[in-house]
């Protein structure tokens, strides 16, 4: 913090001309505050800025109108806004009271100026001056909407011109409650910045306010983030490894490699992934002695390994856990938004496949009841296994059938006439934008897969060629 105030002494002093901002200007703007300030602060806190980062800019709030705010400390694992923060020009004054309020103290007048606010008061008749009373309303509204249409309750909300910190420690309860006092909030003053630095770092920094567990703990580990008193269920699910075999000399094939996973949801929503196993299980079809292919060996190692897996998350944890199915999965968070800058505070998209982003090629799914992202048999037997079958009533799915597993063009593992390929057109097409699985196999049968339920409505469904 004082490396951060010592740099800003570096630049314009009184009376010289800010390079920074218009000719002739001497003081910092909102922009010049956050380039030499806030920027800094939020790094200095741990919250990771630009794209990949864990802070959305300008985070674009959409209600009766659009609304931006200048810095929002996203959760990654849950989605939730961690902290809001309004940042303020350099020269903005510290909040002042006016009328009879004028002597108060500023802890007081904060308290006086919120309650004004909760009870509808007008801005002519607000104990503090107008634009403090506007810039209240402002973090206000943010965070009633942020309660009110999403759901989320900020933990930390802070306006701040750079000079000065007001660090609301419970906004909710401040702004959408009758009882204000001013043990709710700090108030700090640059001088103090250093000597409160503690106070700082304990109210806004992003390890106290959105820690994340590691993409994978052991379930040993598992006690470390979650208690029985915050658990709240669990799901099976994997990691899945997708690989290229083969010399790239030659053609080469898939090979798809799983590991089983627990999904762990906890009160706050955050998402833990437990795997124990460091040695994959491949996927593949066994040859029975009749000379027919099957899946069930495979699939019966996933769901022993699956079994044991959930056993050891029951024990650490000394409750006994049983899944929960996909519909209550709330679906894995997008963070693509929060790395272009923005925040998608609407209805979140489910994403019960997600990639796993330090490894390319690798997805974690979460499967709810079911060991696997695949059924044994698909749960209804069609034609349209066959590329002949479909191209007899004109909808197959290219010149050729796939005869052997496929990398690319398509992604295929499962090979034409076997019981969890699809070579039928019409359900390709319609699978398209909502295939959770078409980056790993892309001709999988979808009455084979674990998120035929979730993918298709029961009309749809119907629909389908193959029907229900």
């Amino acid at each position: 913090m004082a490396e951060i105030l010592a740099a800003i002494d570096r630049q314009p002093q009184p009376g010289a001309t800010n390079p920074y901002a218009g000719a002739g200007d001497e003081v910092f703007h909102e922009h010049d505050t956050r380039v030499f300030f806030f920027d800094r602060l939020m790094r200095l806190l741990g919250w990771e800025l630009g794209p990949g980062g864990n802070v959305a800019e300008e985070a674009r709030i959409k209600a009766d109108t659009t609304r931006f705010v200048d810095y929002v400390g996203i959760n990654a694992t849950t989605r939730a806004p961690a902290l809001i923060l309004e940042a303020k020009s350099w020269d903005k004054p510290n909040i002042t009271g006016i009328g009879k309020w004028r002597h108060e103290t500023k802890p007081t007048l904060v308290v006086a100026a919120v309650k004004h606010i909760n009870t509808g008061g007008a801005k002519d008749k607000s104990p503090v001056t107008g634009e403090w009373h506007d810039n209240l309303s402002q973090l206000a509204r943010y965070v009633r909407l942020f309660k009110e249409q999403h759901g989320h309750k900020v933990p930390c909300a802070v306006l701040s011109s750079g000079q000065w910190l007001l660090i609301f420690k419970t906004p909710v309860a401040t702004f959408c409650e009758s009882d204000v006092n001013d043990q709710q909030f700090h108030l700090i003053e640059r001088d103090d910045y250093v000597a409160q630095a503690h106070v700082i770092f304990e109210q806004m920094a992003r390890v106290m306010l959105a820690d994340t567990a590691p993409t994978r703990i052991r379930s040993s580990q598992l006690a470390n983030y979650v208690g029985a008193g915050s658990f709240r269920t669990a799901y099976h699910g994997l990691l899945i490894n997708y690989e290229a075999s083969g010399s790239p000399l030659f053609v080469q094939q898939p090979r798809i490699l799983v590991y089983p996973a627990i999904f762990v949801q906890r009160n706050d929503n955050a998402i833990l992934t437990v795997i124990d196993a460091e040695i994959p299980i491949v996927l593949q079809l066994s040859r029975t002695d009749d000379g027919e292919e099957k899946l069930a060996p495979h699939m019966n190692e996933v769901a022993a390994a699956a079994a044991t897996l959930l056993a050891s998350c029951s024990a650490e944890l000394a409750i006994s856990i049983q899944p929960s199915g996909l519909d209550e999965f709330p679906g894995f968070p997008e963070s693509s938004a929060v790395a272009a800058g923005g925040l998608a505070l609407g209805e979140p998209r489910k994403l019960l496949v997600q990639p796993v982003r330090t490894a390319p090629n690798n997805w974690l799914a979460v499967t709810g009841t079911l060991p696997h992202y695949l059924h044994e048999e698909p749960v209804l037997q069609c034609r349209f296994h066959a590329w002949s079958e479909c191209r007899a009533v004109h909808c197959s799915i290219g010149a050729n059938a796939v005869n052997s597993p496929s990398i690319d063009h398509p992604r295929a593992f499962f090979t034409d006439i076997k019981l969890h390929h699809c070579a039928h057109q019409t359900v390709a097409d319609r699978r398209d934008d909502r295939c959770h699985i078409k980056a790993i196999d892309a001709r999988t049968c979808c009455k084979a897969c674990a998120y035929q339920v979730p993918c298709w409505s029961a009309a749809e469904s119907a629909a389908l060629p193959c029907g229900t």
